[in-house]
């Protein structure tokens, strides 16, 4: 073959040959062909599979695979500098120059050669620097041996061995090859796995036992992103478990204030907003080898945001592997705004759910909804609807008619479909589903998805309140919201004593990423809170709002993934079909000031023109407006970078659209305070920073001394 040409890779062919290579006893192949860029990428891929090392010499034109660790640089097979070289030969030019420099070497007296061993000396470092590296891996090989031995006495004790069997079953098991090799061979993996295929449990898992089988465990170091707590914690546990192992050794989770870990741990699972905080620290994830965002469906303001960051951030590490996973992800937008990253779906595995909506719960329960306002003349069910506001969902149902499209269910279920409250939740309607299920259908928990605290705790109540509910031996009832301990969260996934029903109220916290086993039967009210802008008040505020279509099949499949279950839908069949497909991202119906000030705490440029980078960017007049606020306040300077100030309110984001009032108050407010005679509470520490605050806020300083008490809330 003409020198240069360029050979093709047969992949099958190479597959067996490194495979037998690996099986054999010969220590490493030699191949002195050229197979060009590609083909060395893909030989590389196939020695990384079979767990062999791969390195190119000459230019390419020889590969090496070996069963040990392979030098940059190997003189055995330079065709110029290696063993077999030719006798070098120097000029007559070269050879008098060389002798010139020996002689003045000779001739150099004591004070030059001790200046010479002092410049040994001086060069030493650059050895000890070789040494270090060396000794470094050396103890990496160490650690990637013990790793794998350690997993693989772990893989060997009879409850990981259950918890392998259990694992097989999943779908998620038998892509388990291709989404390895999809990973070794893409920097970015789109996965789109429906509910109970145990992509979030078993994807990391997979990477993880790779890298480790492979000896690879010292330099692997993954992350699994959850968009909440509960998720982490649960997911952390889980995956430890099936591992044979206390949570906190090769896997473990850190969430805000709370995190178990150690040297020893290779995958953690972490929130979003911890990842993020890591950033600041760390740009470049430096260390960091596999990076998964889970639920990336949700699209909240952190993952949005976390999205551009890593596209930003892949360029400059070619190394960083990442892969995006849900189970309702619109797949073809991500793979999109990832330079067309490859897609890899996964089936689920869920037991037969069957649906009840609205009117079937009236029809079969027989409860009758009384409107409020029954006792008043001309209370039609379309006017009341028509007060209703910038609710599409709510007009749709204005236009139905309930005789003609209810005619097949009782003239009580009609008159109750004209009574239901759009806007209101009837909590009497969630007890009555609840008590009918107690007491005429099988065994298994009940999971009701409620919309906040308010409506957990009013329904609480009216459980313990009830003749057959309040039985606190029969029935357990947890709440479950994100503003509980996480010692409290994770009383949910403990089973009921025997001849005890659990009953779980939660938000839209246990939508998604987490598994409550004994789950049958769910209750589904239709809402969530969500941020919005109240313009009237110009603040974010957390308002009910009707979910989407991929958000009540997550919630729906809560209830088959242990046995056949039922979903109860407290909302008509007509408001399901007319949600919309995917929820409305929150970087689009929320005031930016918050993200803009953390786009400039991790010094990301421009603001504008680092969200004109978004996955769906959001209106550049609400960039501008956002922009215009944080300088009033003074957050920003006039040239948008951060001020002093600017880093308070990036720790206190709330309080930024009541600075003004907040610091009205302390102007007005301090010098009339009798404890301003006690110099004993007060300090001049800081004063300058409250000075320069004060400026930007365009308000004098009053006195100077500040109260720590008052002054803490930004300190």
């Amino acid at each position: 073959m003409p020198n240069g040409q360029v050979e093709k890779v047969d992949e099958h062919e190479w597959w067996n040959t490194i495979g037998q290579l690996r099986e054999g006893s010969q220590q490493e192949l030699v191949v002195k062909k050229n197979f060009g860029r590609d083909g060395q990428n893909t030989l590389a891929h196939i020695a990384q599979r079979h767990g062999l090392y791969f390195n190119a010499y000459n230019k390419g034109k020889t590969l090496v695979f070996s069963k040990v660790p392979l030098p940059d640089y190997r003189a055995d097979l330079d065709e110029r500098h290696g063993s077999s070289q030719n006798e070098i030969k120097m000029s007559n030019e070269t050879e008098r120059r060389v002798e010139n420099l020996l002689s003045r070497a000779q001739s150099n007296n004591n004070a030059s050669a001790s200046t010479s061993t002092v410049s040994m000396r001086q060069s030493l470092p650059s050895t000890s620097t070789a040494v270090a590296e060396s000794t470094t891996y050396v103890d990496k090989q160490k650690l990637s041996f013990q790793l794998r031995d350690m997993q693989r006495s772990k893989k060997m004790m009879p409850s990981a061995r259950s918890m392998q069997s259990f694992r097989e079953k999943l779908p998620a098991f038998k892509a388990r090859e291709e989404f390895l090799k999809a990973v070794a061979a893409n920097q970015v993996l789109v996965i789109s796995g429906e509910t109970g295929c145990g992509k979030t449990t078993q994807l990391p898992q997979f990477i993880l036992e790779e890298e480790i089988d492979n000896l690879r465990g010292a330099d692997c170091s993954i992350i699994c992103t959850q968009p909440r707590r509960i998720s982490a914690i649960s997911v952390a546990a889980r995956v430890g478990s099936e591992r044979g192992e206390e949570l906190g050794e090769t896997v473990g989770y850190q969430i805000r204030l709370e995190s178990k870990r150690s040297t020893q741990t290779r995958l953690l699972f972490c929130t979003t907003g911890v990842l993020l905080r890591k950033l600041v620290q760390e740009p470049d994830l430096v260390g960091v080898s596999h990076l998964l965002v889970d639920e990336i469906h949700e699209r909240g303001m952190n993952e949005d945001f976390l999205i551009i960051i890593l596209r930003d951030l892949l360029p400059r590490r070619p190394d960083l592997r990442l892969v995006l996973m849900s189970a309702t992800i619109n797949a073809e937008l991500f793979s999109k705004y990832f330079g067309d990253a490859p897609i890899m779906h996964i089936p689920g595995f869920t037991f037969p759910v069957a649906e009840l909506f609205l009117e079937d719960i009236l029809e079969k329960t027989q409860y009758k909804i009384k409107s409020e306002r029954d006792n008043f003349q001309g209370n039609s069910r379309k006017k009341r609807l028509a007060s209703v506001k910038n609710d599409p969902l709510a007009d749709v149902f204005q236009d139905v008619d309930i005789n003609k499209e209810y005619g097949n269910y009782s003239i009580t279920t009609r008159q109750s479909l004209e009574a239901w409250s759009v806007t209101e939740l009837d909590l009497s309607l969630v007890e009555g589903t609840i008590e009918y299920i107690c007491r005429h259908e099988g065994e298994g928990a009940i999971l009701v998805f409620l919309t906040g605290w308010d409506e957990i705790s009013k329904l609480l109540d009216k459980i313990k309140g009830n003749n057959l509910l309040g039985n606190s031996n029969k029935f357990l009832v947890l709440p479950l919201h994100g503003s509980m301990p996480t010692v409290n969260q994770r009383e949910i996934f403990d089973r009921a004593p025997a001849n005890m029903r659990k009953i779980v109220l939660a938000t839209n916290i246990a939508e998604s990423s987490i598994t409550i086993d004994d789950v049958v039967y769910v209750i589904d009210c239709g809402k969530a809170k969500e941020t919005s802008y109240d313009a009237l008040n110009k603040l974010a505020c957390l308002l009910p709002s009707w979910i989407s279509k991929a958000s009540a099949h997550q919630r729906r499949g809560r209830a088959g993934r242990v046995q056949p279950g039922v979903c109860y839908r407290l909302y008509p069949k007509v408001i399901h079909d007319a949600m919309p497909q995917f929820q409305l991202p929150e970087i689009l119906r929320t005031p930016l000031q918050e993200l803009c000030l953390t786009i400039k705490s991790l010094q990301l440029g421009a603001v504008a023109s680092f969200l004109a980078k978004s996955l769906q960017p959001p209106d550049p007049l609400s960039v501008k407006n956002a922009i215009e606020l944080l300088k009033t306040i003074g957050a920003l300077d006039d040239l948008e970078e951060l001020t002093y100030l600017g880093t308070k309110f990036y720790c206190h984001p709330s309080i930024v659209p009541l600075l003004k009032f907040y610091c009205t108050c302390f102007y007005l407010l301090l010098p009339n305070f009798d404890l301003c005679r006690t110099t004993s509470m007060y300090t001049t520490t800081g004063s300058k920073h409250w000075k320069d605050a004060a400026h930007w806020i365009r308000l004098p300083v009053p006195g100077s001394c500040i109260n720590n008490r008052c002054c803490s809330c930004l300190s």
